[in-house]
């Protein structure tokens, strides 16, 4: 009898047990404290979004006006933009590949005597990238080589117009089977070149020097500097997780333990880097570009107006480095060094951005202040150049922006940049 009931006992006891449980699992879910993110900070962009389009475009636009006169263009100038606009409204299709030296063409005549226009990038563009400034229809060359200039001429009323693509490997270039331009078009390119802006060539072509001297101001630009805490923000999906280490150098590097970023404070310089397993990958100059540029956007922002200044030779297995060139007014920051203010490099590596550099200064342009100057010309410049001692090194002379930084702000010099074969730059007041 005793046992019974003890079993009796133990099944109420069992049963108001599991009762209780049900109780507690229908009305009073466990609590789970979430895990605290206190630390974490969605990226963001320091500058502003800009597209492929916004950084492609020529250096120099020269209208040849026949008589042995030119007129040299540059961005942002009011002609500069109305030959560039209509140019990107035409077509060119189809491309007969020729060596320049050896196609019908005598070049110093179509140079000196005929109406032509004339559109030059400085280190090249190579056509795929081409294609999104110019519609160029049809299949192109498949060696996808870098375009250095676009030269279009006429000899004159109703004359068929010819349109060549010179490429960066001297001799080597491309005729345009079918262009859609007129010898009207080209009267009207040339009707842009101004009297008061006519320049001279003194060797074959290869640059322009004004006759006029060239005024163009100075500017001297309060800035800030890019800090540490605004980077991890805008580069690290967790900066709570950073960590900092001290070179002896006095460089300084932080790192969420995968990405990293060092800061040379003395130099102003910022190198990020995001290291990616090596292996064997081919990939497309024009789809790194692109990733490049859509990196910046999301991270970092451009803080002012750049132009995509150079692209790897051709398609490579590995890493793709681009730089884009800083521009002010109408002119090129340009620095005797190959990296500094006015320049940023991005590297891209099996479809992931494995690195940058840029200079940490960020511009007030809106504090900016100007002292008009001008460029010397005509006889002084020549004369200059004569006895300039690596006169025979010169690839190319422009005008350009020089950067002078102090403890608060940054002066824009313009002068006469003059870029050496071994791709220095020395200039030229």
């Amino acid at each position: 009898m005793i046992e019974s009931l003890k079993s009796i006992l133990l099944v109420v006891l069992i049963g108001t047990s599991l009762y209780q449980s049900f109780l507690l699992s229908s009305y009073s879910p466990p609590k789970i404290e979430p895990i605290q993110q206190s630390n974490y900070v969605q990226t963001e962009t320091l500058g502003k979004q800009m597209e492929l389009q916004d950084m492609l475009f020529p250096d120099q636009i020269i209208l040849h006006l026949g008589n042995q006169q030119h007129s040299v263009l540059y961005p942002n100038n009011f002609y500069y933009t109305r030959v560039l606009d209509n140019i990107k409204q035409r077509s060119f299709k189809g491309f007969r590949k020729t060596s320049m030296y050896l196609v019908n063409v005598n070049w110093e005549e179509v140079r000196t005597k005929q109406l032509g226009v004339e559109i030059r990038f400085r280190d090249g563009i190579p056509f795929t990238i081409l294609q999104q400034l110019f519609r160029i229809e049809g299949d192109i060359p498949v060696d996808n080589d870098k375009i250095t200039r676009i030269w279009i001429y006429s000899k004159g009323t109703n004359d068929e117009v010819r349109a060549f693509f010179f490429t960066d490997s001297p001799g080597v270039g491309y005729e345009v089977i079918s262009a859609d331009f007129t010898s009207k078009d080209v009267e009207n390119f040339s009707a842009y070149g101004e009297p008061t802006n006519l320049y001279k060539t003194t060797n074959s072509g290869d640059y322009y020097l004004p006759i006029k001297p060239l005024s163009l101001p100075s500017y001297t630009i309060p800035y800030t500097l890019l800090t540490a805490d605004e980077l991890k923000q805008s580069l690290f999906v967790d900066p709570g997780i950073t960590r900092y280490l001290r070179e002896r150098d006095g460089s300084e590097i932080y790192t969420d333990s995968k990405r990293g970023f060092q800061l040379n404070r003395d130099l102003r310089w910022i190198t990020y880097s995001d290291p990616v397993a090596p292996a064997a990958s081919k990939t497309e100059v024009l789809d790194d570009l692109m990733l490049g540029i859509k990196f910046i956007n999301q991270h970092i922002g451009w803080d002012g107006k750049y132009m995509l200044s150079h692209t790897p030779q051709r398609q490579l297995m590995d890493n793709q480095t681009f730089a884009f060139r800083q521009y002010f007014e109408s002119l090129p920051i340009v620095t005797a060094q190959a990296d500094g203010f006015g320049t940023l490099n991005i590297q891209v590596q099996k479809g992931v951005v494995s690195g940058f550099e840029r200079s940490m200064i960020i511009p007030d342009l809106k504090g900016a202040s100007r002292k008009d100057g001008e460029l010397i010309s005509g006889d002084v410049l020549e004369e200059r150049l004569q006895n300039y001692a690596k006169r025979s090194s010169i690839v190319s002379i422009f005008p350009a922006y020089r950067p002078n930084i102090g403890e608060k702000s940054i002066t824009l010099t313009s002068t006469w940049a003059l870029e050496l074969r071994d791709g220095s730059y020395d200039f030229m007041d």
